[in-house]
């Protein structure tokens, strides 16, 4: 848990430096979980200005609103549409999702919609460089995918060796998938060790 709060403090570090953001800065945070604790939702626990906050789950989202009562809270659909018109923020963020979402084409439309929504985008997910895989503590294997879902099927990690709930992503990946007309930068951060940092971010602006 040490670990994970450093890296989330590092990522809150990069948002603030990258987005620059002001009190007036009007943000959507994507996919916040209902799991309360000391590594999740970085974005709440250590903006100076809740208030802006807008916060989308798929869950009930009372445990976000019982930690930050200032935020807002939206349920929403995997999957489908965000129920935001277009430009209604000005940065849209998620945390650990975009590696859950599915495949290529589902990530695509995922990033699209934060695109829509908003003028920026800050997008951090893990990097499957990392030496240890974050969702089992399990090191190493998940540099080989096809091994890992074959060693993890029918364990009590079953549910992580399925494709649609976890799909490992690096720098390489995310370039090719990310929408051509858009520039975007890719930045290593979380715990720093260079090709190996525990997680990427991913920071653009839309054109115009």
């Amino acid at each position: 848990m040490r670990v994970l709060v450093a890296a989330r403090r590092a990522m809150l570090d990069l948002f603030m430096r990258e987005m620059r953001p002001t009190r007036e800065t009007r943000i959507l945070d994507i996919g916040v979980s209902d799991e309360e604790n000391e590594g999740a939702n970085f974005l709440e626990k250590g903006y100076p200005h809740p208030e802006n906050i807008t916060c989308a789950g798929i869950g009930t989202g009372e445990a976000v609103r019982a930690a930050y009562p200032a935020v807002g809270f939206v349920g929403i659909v995997p999957g489908a549409p965000l129920p935001f018109p277009d430009g209604t923020f000005d940065v849209a963020c998620s945390n650990a999702v975009l590696e859950h979402v599915g495949g290529p084409a589902a990530r695509r439309a995922f990033v699209l919609e934060h695109l829509r929504v908003a003028r920026a985008v800050f997008l951090t997910m893990p990097n499957r460089w990392f030496p240890v895989e974050h969702h089992t503590g399990l090191p190493l294997l998940h540099w080989s995918p096809a091994l890992f879902r074959r060693t993890l099927a029918g364990t009590r990690f079953d549910h992580w060796a399925r494709v649609d709930a976890l799909d490992f992503l690096d720098g390489a990946r995310l370039r090719a998938e990310w929408p051509s007309d858009v520039p975007v930068r890719i930045v290593a951060t979380g715990v720093p060790l260079g090709p190996l940092s525990s997680n990427l971010a991913l920071i653009a602006r839309r054109p115009g």
